[in-house]
């Protein structure tokens, strides 16, 4: 058995979940409002990419709580249960579990965000927008991305504890830092320095380059810099030079920590 035969069985059945069904129709409702308010509020030219600047910031942080959501349950809940010791029974290895589980559900919430984003572009478009096709697809990757990013995050958690409620809290914990705390730290310390007259220098630059470094931050970095506008901000950190690989890190990262800590995880 391989990680795509763990992918398709998961995607199953975090599609057919009544949790999932109300998550993922909740994001659709709430992407396909904002498209059709966005026509109504939004200032000319109406186009699918400064659509992406319209949404991009609260999409990202929607996002979050949903992939956290997804992937928190992954393995711990099989731990919790003792089903986990069948699973592994099966011609597979760990990092084949730990992969299918987050493709599956990184799958579910990816294709639902893909119809968002395609009920969505019909509603800018129709009938006085603009079509921008590439950046708008841009801007669905990027989603697709962010959302996987955070079914990440909830599968490296569930991959590390023992019980269900360890990994919900541990992803809930993830969730609070990075998307608040980080923010509200950065931005206290930016005040801090702005208030103590330091406007420049070697302190204000590490200030500015951490406030980058989280996942919603790289987002709406690259949202802006490759489905809005290709028009730079004048410093390497705040463009995509520092955000894609951010992007990629937080992409890649919790996971591959995930598959190698539970490798090596005494399950017993």
């Amino acid at each position: 058995m391989t990680w795509r035969v763990i992918a398709r069985r998961d995607w199953r059945l975090v599609r057919d979940a009544r949790l999932s069904k109300v998550a993922l129709g909740g994001l659709i409702a709430v992407v396909s409002i904002a498209a059709y308010v966005y026509p109504v509020v939004g200032s000319e030219p109406i186009t699918t990419s400064r659509f992406g600047a319209f949404v991009g910031g609260w999409l990202g942080g929607l996002l979050a709580p949903i992939g956290v959501l997804f992937g928190y349950g992954a393995i711990a809940r099989e731990h919790e249960s003792g089903a986990l010791r069948l699973a592994l029974s099966m011609p597979h290895g760990r990092s084949a579990l730990v992969l299918g589980r987050f493709v599956g559900r990184a799958g579910v919430l990816g294709a639902a965000t893909v119809v968002a984003m395609a009920i969505a572009g019909v509603l800018v478009v129709y009938p006085y927008g603009t079509l921008q096709p590439l950046r708008f697809l841009a801007f669905v990757l990027l989603s697709v991305g962010h959302g996987a990013t955070w079914v990440g995050i909830g599968v490296a958690a569930s991959a590390l504890v023992a019980t269900n409620r360890r990994a919900l809290v541990l992803g809930v914990v993830a969730l609070f830092v990075l998307v608040i705390v980080w923010d509200a730290a950065t931005a206290g310390a930016e005040a801090g320095l702005v208030a103590a007259g330091i406007t420049d220098g070697p302190i204000r630059t590490v200030i500015e380059v951490s406030a980058q470094l989280d996942p919603g931050s790289a987002f709406e970095t690259l949202v802006t810099a490759l489905a809005v506008s290709d028009q730079g901000t004048g410093t390497w950190y705040d463009g995509p030079t520092l955000a894609l690989p951010v992007f990629v890190g937080w992409l890649l990262g919790p996971l591959s920590v995930a598959i190698l800590r539970f490798e090596w995880r005494d399950l017993a």
